[in-house]
């Protein structure tokens, strides 16, 4: 006879009919003997116990194709399943989905026999998956900011990033593209196209800037901050947090200045930004300041280092807030 009661392994092959109590003790037994020999006497029994005990010994042999046939006389034969016996047919045929490589076709099994089963030991083999937590978009006290997820991010190439050391200094850049849109869909096209040069072009694992700043003052995720940036050139990028304002500040006809909403955003940030990793005014920096570049522009250079001096004098919190 097969015990039900117990965890453990049946002893010997089943000589009698399989009971019609389904328990992992039962079902999923080691065979005893030979399996082809139990598959062999199974076949004398009609009953769903005994398709389900097959089901499992023709997993066991690499038959999966059998595995599923079985299953699914179980689950759609005259005899109507209990909630119990249909919890392992679904079991047995997402397990034979995945051995073929294709656990997305046993998705919606696995889902139902977890709903169903009342075996303890089936459903600890059945454990709730963990839902993915969105990556959290960044808060920093009133100032809020947009996620990848709101640009359409494309996802990073995980094996070239290097994590984020101790925060020291931040750098400010500009886009160097004229841009005065306001929109949030073509704003975040900006962003798309940014992050496409970048990866694409310069061969970077992400987009390069930690933060974004439109026209409209709205301020973007780049780079998850836990990724050290690509914006500074070599080691200036260790523990430097990049932010980039969109637009080409720069002196002519292609050049335009910042918005007084860039600017106003700017000072926010910088100085929330320095409050939460205590960087002092000594580490604000332009992009020019690490190589022969333009970048971030005359036309905001001046208002970055006016934004330096005023931390200095009043600390970042007043900055922050907007005081004098």
């Amino acid at each position: 006879m097969w015990f039900a009661l117990s965890a453990c392994t049946t002893t010997r092959p089943p000589l009698d009919p399989p009971p019609q109590i389904v328990s992992v003790a039962v079902t999923l037994a080691e065979p005893a003997g030979d399996a082809e020999a139990e598959l062999e006497r199974l076949r004398s029994f009609d009953t769903i116990a005994a398709k389900l005990r097959a089901a499992h010994l023709h997993l066991r042999q690499g038959r999966t194709e059998a595995t599923i046939d079985l299953c699914a006389e179980v689950l759609h034969g005259v005899v109507r399943p209990s909630a119990n016996e249909e919890s392992f047919a679904r079991y047995l045929r997402a397990e034979a989905f995945a051995a073929r490589g294709k656990p997305e076709l046993g998705r919606f099994d696995r889902d139902r026999a977890r709903a169903l089963a009342l075996d303890p030991e089936l459903l600890r083999r059945l454990p709730v998956p963990e839902v993915p937590r969105p990556a959290s978009t960044p808060r920093l006290a009133d100032l809020p900011v947009q996620s990848r997820s709101v640009w359409g991010a494309a996802k990073a190439n995980r094996r070239n990033l290097d994590a984020m050391t101790k925060v020291t200094r931040l750098t400010v850049h500009h886009s160097a593209v004229y841009f005065r849109d306001t929109r949030l869909q073509t704003c975040a096209a900006q962003l798309q196209k940014i992050q496409r040069d970048h990866m694409q072009g310069s061969g970077w694992a992400d987009i390069g800037y930690h933060f974004l700043i439109d026209p409209a003052g709205r301020v973007w995720e780049g780079r998850e901050l836990r990724w050290q940036g690509a914006h500074a050139e070599g080691r200036n990028n260790v523990g430097n947090i990049g932010i980039c304002l969109l637009g080409n500040f720069m002196r002519g006809r292609e050049g335009q200045p910042p918005t007084p909403n860039q600017v106003a955003t700017l000072r926010h940030l910088v100085g929330q930004l320095a409050q939460q990793y205590g960087i002092g005014a000594d580490g604000i920096f332009c992009h020019r300041d690490f190589k022969a570049t333009e970048c971030p522009g005359p036309l905001l250079q001046p208002i970055v280092l006016q934004l330096a001096r005023d931390m200095a004098r009043v600390g970042p919190g007043r900055v922050a807030a907007g005081q004098p």
